[in-house]
């Protein structure tokens, strides 16, 4: 049996994150391993985290931290399970979840991750909205640009996460999605299993930094972007500069596996940008079709199509 450890990071979250330890503790996979790491709490987290210390189980620590990446990875540096994530305090698991993340390791030896669905909810009682689901393509390279991680029901071997090194604490919405880029740079896509499952649910508020820095978001995602076609040598146009200018900003190269296909990539996320741009920039998107025809020269009907309705803009 697999041990599998989870972390909750996690900053005056008692109106919540009671919710989210009963989720993994409640489990009825017998091996689980939990660790809470707290910044320093002052709402009453701390009381709440007393509470569950008699649960062999569940261990905490509350001590100032550098923001939620860098507690992430305090939790890495303590864990002993083979089988890792974490979740945030104010989101939940499914009951069975981690019995149902057990099997598809089980099933499938080799995988390094093994992802779910997680629902999207808002309010109290919660009100699902939405499902999402780890985004796959046809090749790591085709992935990579859509630009889309289901970070709560994706689990990953431990061994994984931190052969990458850990979660980059210099980043503090997208690190979660940098993670798995690094992954799919380096590794591939093939040890990846999925099943149609919810095992998690992802809490909608106001004060959620989905909400509240969605600006912050799309900088990071740029700088993550950027730094990757640093590595590959890509041409001008696929860089994005301003992010150097950002105070403390570090270049940060990726690992390349053998089978990593620079072309491919830069071809995908070429069709990539047709599509952000087709509507709003029609001269940007033809740039970068022409892009695309040089990095992937075959036709295919997308391209035809695309090429067909950025002739008559």
């Amino acid at each position: 049996m697999r041990r599998i450890s989870l972390v909750t990071p996690t900053y005056n979250q008692a109106s919540t994150i009671r919710e989210t330890i009963d989720s993994v503790l409640g489990q009825d996979y017998p091996d689980v391993e939990y660790w809470v790491l707290d910044a320093g709490s002052t709402d009453g987290t701390l009381d709440i985290l007393r509470e569950y210390e008699g649960n062999p189980r569940f261990h905490w620590i509350s001590e100032p931290d550098k923001g939620q990446s860098d507690a992430i990875n305090k939790g890495l540096a303590r864990i002993t399970g083979e089988i890792f994530n974490w979740i945030n305090s104010d989101d939940y698991l499914e009951p069975g979840a981690l019995r149902q993340v057990a099997e598809l390791f089980e099933k499938n030896p080799e995988a390094d991750i093994a992802s779910g669905m997680t629902s999207e909810f808002r309010g109290n009682p919660p009100k699902i909205f939405n499902h999402i689901e780890l985004q796959l393509r046809a090749s790591a390279e085709a992935t990579i640009p859509v630009g889309v991680f289901c970070q709560p029901s994706t689990f990953w071997r431990t061994e994984i996460v931190r052969s990458l090194g850990g979660i980059d604490s210099s980043l503090h919405c997208v690190m979660d999605w940098n993670l798995w880029v690094r992954y799919l740079a380096r590794y591939g896509q093939k040890k990846v299993v999925r099943r149609k499952k919810v095992l998690a649910h992802f809490r909608h508020h106001a004060s959620a930094k989905t909400s509240t820095d969605s600006t912050k978001f799309y900088r990071e995602a740029r700088s993550v972007f950027h730094n990757l076609h640093l590595t590959l040598r890509a041409p001008k146009m696929y860089l994005f500069p301003e992010v150097e200018e950002s105070p403390g900003w570090i270049r940060k190269d990726f690992e390349l596996g053998p089978t990593f296909d620079r072309q491919r990539y830069l071809g995908c996320y070429a069709e990539r940008m047709v599509r952000i741009y087709r509507r709003s920039h029609p001269s940007r998107a033809k740039a970068w079709l022409n892009q695309s025809m040089m990095r992937k020269p075959w036709v295919t009907p997308w391209r035809m199509k695309m090429a067909m309705r950025l002739l008559f803009k």
